[in-house]
């Protein structure tokens, strides 16, 4: 079968649809298993994914993409600095159950060239942001770029794990996240 064979297409998609799915539930999830969710046959997730390497690193390169079309919006309009962080967190917290399942992943899909420089361009770009608003005297500059990308990204982490435990939507998520980053913990 080519990729380009709709048949095909839409068994790659019912399988990664089923590999978000099984992983969500269980990380340690088999290839069989996503398999059996997607209602395929063995034969044809090998077809399309050796490994369950392989597949959790298309979920991951699948999952950046959307990271990148959430804020593409956000580039247009040329938000600068704090601004633009704020509403960064506030299009990707919906992501969450796109994204859970990464969380305990990460290191598979990481091993991943393509993942790797996606997500290294992601962060790379998060550091502009920080420096944007360093400059404007919107973030502290006693902190280094690296530690507030580093806090921000921990805070996406957090806010998808609270938004996929249901104890948070997206929204309470992302502006908890925006007042923790901003305005810290104190009273």
């Amino acid at each position: 079968m080519k990729l380009s064979d709709p048949r095909a297409n839409r068994s790659r998609q019912a399988l990664l649809n089923a590999g978000i799915d099984a992983f969500l539930i269980n990380p340690n999830a088999s290839l069989t298993e996503v398999a059996a969710i997607a209602g395929v046959g063995r034969a044809t997730l090998y077809r399309h994914f050796e490994t369950r390497e392989q597949l959790i690193q298309e979920l991951a390169r699948e999952s950046l993409a959307l990271t990148d079309k959430a804020t593409e919006p956000l580039k247009a309009k040329k938000l600068k600095g704090r601004e633009a962080i704020a509403a960064m967190l506030h299009a990707v917290m919906p992501l969450a159950n796109r994204f859970h399942f990464l969380l305990s992943l990460w290191t598979i899909a990481e091993d991943d060239p393509e993942v790797s420089e996606i997500y290294h361009r992601q962060l790379a770009e998060l550091a502009e942001l920080v420096e944007q608003g360093k400059q404007a005297g919107e973030i502290n500059t006693g902190l280094t770029t690296t530690w507030i990308v580093t806090m921000i990204d921990s805070l996406i982490y957090a806010g998808w794990y609270l938004v996929r435990s249901g104890e948070y939507n997206p929204g309470e998520a992302a502006q908890s996240a925006v007042h923790t980053l901003f305005s810290g913990i104190s009273s």
